[in-house]
């Protein structure tokens, strides 16, 4: 459980400083909510999860890239 704290509240510190005080229903849908979509995998990230990612710090960089890439091209 603890990893999943620290992936959620890492995504949320992420979308904080990219502006959203909300997260994103275009990057988290609203039926799965933020505590279940840190552990599914993410196949544009070689299918690590963002709980995964969180774990080092290559990782927190390439998922803080993907949210902002993801969240730019919606706009």
């Amino acid at each position: 459980m603890p990893a999943d704290l620290m992936a959620i509240a890492y995504v949320r510190r992420v979308l904080l400083d990219l502006g959203f005080e909300e997260v994103p229903e275009r990057l988290v849908p609203a039926s799965l909510g933020l505590s279940l979509w840190v552990s599914l995998p993410i196949s544009e990230l070689t299918d690590r999860s963002p709980k995964q990612l969180v774990a080092d710090d290559d990782g927190r960089t390439e998922l803080r890239q993907w949210i902002a890439d993801r969240l730019a091209a919606d706009v």
